[in-house]
């Protein structure tokens, strides 16, 4: 239960590195560079920022629709594709491709549409490799590569919302759990001697028996918590600030960017050398005389071991199958 608990928030896609393929993929406009036109210019490079802008917000939109499916506190804070659509994350006349998004239609298999902005990101990327939008295609089918990956790990975490658990699974652990403890609460209690000459009872309290009630029901309660981590409760994932994150860094990566850092000569690299060039490698004298010495020690032990006749010659160790 652990395991499965602590992949389905491993396998959550994260969309950084789509907006990291996009900011050095896309840029604006290779094969029309040096028209001279600065107008012209600046909007190509206007438009190649809304792409951008455009695929990030897509893959966060099925990020969001696909959470919707098996997360209750996403479906609360996100109750309909109206709220979406008044957070700015989809607009209206996307909103209507996409549907009415039901709460009983998207919880069984094709109810939901939420693969369908991936399919949008994946039309204006194309669409922008045609126009020459990319410098080269590695970057082209690495952004695509990034793009398939992050729709991976949205179905990976919504095949754990569809097939979760078998129920019968949990009410045999339950039932064995209780069962187990009845008998044994039964089967250790103290026994009564009515005849006169029986031993004497000895009383005592099951201590290990006490532990192993606490421990097995309290694995018992931790699995149950575990056993759906996309709810409401506190130690349920925490969604909604996840999907915040996302929001806030993958639009700071996609940005323009242009301000960063003055490429400087840095004092770390002047304080701290990685060879100190002011000395140089000499030689311990007495580190080469105990070598030798061990050297020495050595070939006299194999002289001696030959002597008595205890030292096996190479061809006598072939021989033996060494």
């Amino acid at each position: 239960v652990v395991k499965r608990w602590w992949e389905q928030y491993v396998k959550l896609p994260w969309p950084d590195e789509v907006a990291t393929y996009l900011k050095v993929g896309i840029t604006k406009n290779p094969k029309k560079k040096g028209t001279g036109d600065s107008e012209k210019d600046d909007d190509e490079e206007d438009h190649s920022l809304r792409i951008r802008h455009t695929i990030v917000r897509y893959c966060l939109l099925s990020y969001v629709l696909c959470l919707r499916r098996i997360s209750s506190l996403v479906r609360l804070h996100y109750p309909d594709m109206e709220h979406l659509v008044t957070t700015g994350l989809v607009r209206e006349d996307e909103a209507a491709r996409i549907g009415d998004e039901e709460e009983e239609e998207m919880q069984r298999h094709g109810g939901s549409n939420w693969w369908l902005p991936i399919k949008w990101s994946i039309d204006i990327i194309r669409k922008a490799q045609m126009d020459g939008r990319f410098e080269n295609p590695p970057s082209y089918s690495g952004l695509v590569g990034k793009i398939c990956d992050f729709r991976r790990g949205l179905t990976q975490v919504a095949s754990y919302g569809h097939v979760t658990i078998p129920l019968v699974y949990t009410q045999v652990v339950h039932l064995a759990v209780y069962i187990h403890f009845a008998v044994r609460l039964v089967g250790d209690q103290w026994i009564i001697w009515r005849k006169e000459g029986d031993e004497e009872v000895d009383l005592y309290y099951p201590i290990f028996l006490t532990f192993k009630f606490l421990f097995f029901f309290g694995w018992l309660n931790v699995a149950q918590t575990l056993y759906n981590p996309f709810g409401c409760d506190d130690e349920d994932f925490e969604l909604i600030d996840l999907i915040n994150r996302h929001i806030k860094v993958a639009a700071t990566i996609v940005d323009e960017g242009n301000d960063f850092p003055e490429v400087k000569d840095d004092v770390f690299w002047k304080s701290h050398k990685s060879i100190d060039e002011d000395k140089e490698f000499v030689p311990n004298h007495d580190e080469g005389m105990v070598m030798e010495n061990k050297l020495k020690s050595i070939t006299e032990m194999v002289v001696d071991e030959r002597r008595e006749g205890n030292f096996a010659s190479r061809s006598e160790s072939r021989d033996m199958g060494h």
